[in-house]
């Protein structure tokens, strides 16, 4: 069977959790601003800023989800690391409308992943990879 791989947009994976990201900004100015003044408040923004932009740079990169014939890996967002599962440690797989649940055997432990960071055509086309791999594989 031939690997899937989908990309996730960079906008979906990264404007939450920089939007996020800037809202503790204008919290940490405000506290600032409220104790300090002016210049004690654009100081904290300035370190948080700075924070906040090196932080990105380290942290952005490629987004994706990939299957293939050994098992399913992923990375959706700046602040998530890259997660693979192989087919064979899997205990069953659950799909429910925004996310796809994958059980583990050995500790039964539920590894998620949310699907709304693909448009609908590649969510389907992943779930219908992962049954047909499922099925293939007699996982329940």
């Amino acid at each position: 069977m031939e690997a899937l791989e989908i990309s996730i947009p960079r906008n979906k994976a990264e404007l939450p959790q920089l939007i996020i990201a800037g809202f503790l900004c204008f919290v940490i100015w405000s506290i600032h601003y409220a104790i300090f003044g002016w210049i004690g408040g654009f100081v904290a923004l300035f370190i948080a800023l700075a924070a906040v932009g090196l932080l990105y740079l380290k942290l952005r990169g490629k987004y994706f989800v990939r299957a293939d014939e050994n098992g399913i890996g992923w990375r959706q967002s700046v602040v998530s690391r890259y997660v693979y599962i192989p087919w064979a440690y899997m205990m069953r797989v659950d799909y429910l409308v925004y996310e796809i649940n994958f059980q583990i055997k050995e500790s039964r432990q539920v590894v998620s992943f949310a699907t709304s960071g693909l448009e609908e055509e590649d969510a389907d086309a992943l779930k219908a990879y992962i049954s047909e791999t499922v099925k293939r594989l007699k996982l329940s």
